[in-house]
């Protein structure tokens, strides 16, 4: 017997790709919206996963690809799946945990990471990719609607050490004055 799961019970964040909103979890009550634009995000493209995501009212099942680009040696479980990837995070743009779980297989996150993924092009070892995130919009896409998550990339001397992604829960910030409050960080782009 197979039983889909409810996700890995890690802090994510999510996109509704309907309306162009992101929702990050929180320890004691429903996610909370979250404006990402103008934020600053680290991600772990490096230990990105593709896989296969089936989400219906029991919660989320992803099956990880065998092999990173090899979507005919993993088929899919059921034709209720369709491709999807998760990858690491990390933000101040957001409540405690600063490292978030990002997953999903909408055309606007999987779009999104693979430009990010081109853009960037060769990942030094133990580095993420540093963004900020310039504009969130819903956009006309066939009959229906998605979001186009437009970014740029900081300068590769700049992207952080991914041991920065090393969280047990508790806060990363140690000053709570230089906390990310939304305005220019030269230090991330100069």
């Amino acid at each position: 017997m197979q039983f889909p799961n409810s996700g890995t019970g890690r802090p994510y964040i999510r996109l509704d790709a309907r309306t162009a909103t992101f929702k990050a979890s929180c320890l004691d009550s429903d996610a909370a919206e979250v404006d990402l634009t103008g934020k600053i995000l680290d991600l772990d493209l490096a230990n990105a996963e593709q896989g296969w995501l089936k989400v219906d009212q029991h919660g989320a099942d992803f099956v990880p690809l065998a092999k990173r680009d090899d979507w005919n040696g993993t088929q899919s479980p059921s034709s209720e799946y369709s491709p999807a990837v998760s990858l690491d995070l990390r933000s101040e743009a957001w409540d405690e945990p600063p490292v978030r779980e990002l997953r999903g297989g909408s055309r606007a996150i999987t779009s999104f990471i693979a430009s990010v993924a081109n853009e960037a092009g060769e990942i030094p070892n133990g580095k993420a990719v540093r963004v900020r995130i310039v504009a969130v919009d819903t956009v006309k896409f066939g009959r229906g609607t998605s979001t186009e998550i437009r970014f740029e990339i900081a300068p590769n001397s700049k992207w952080p050490d991914l041991s920065t992604f090393e969280s047990d829960g508790g806060s990363s910030r140690t000053d709570p004055e230089h906390a990310d409050d939304g305005t220019e960080q030269p230090d991330a782009w100069a």
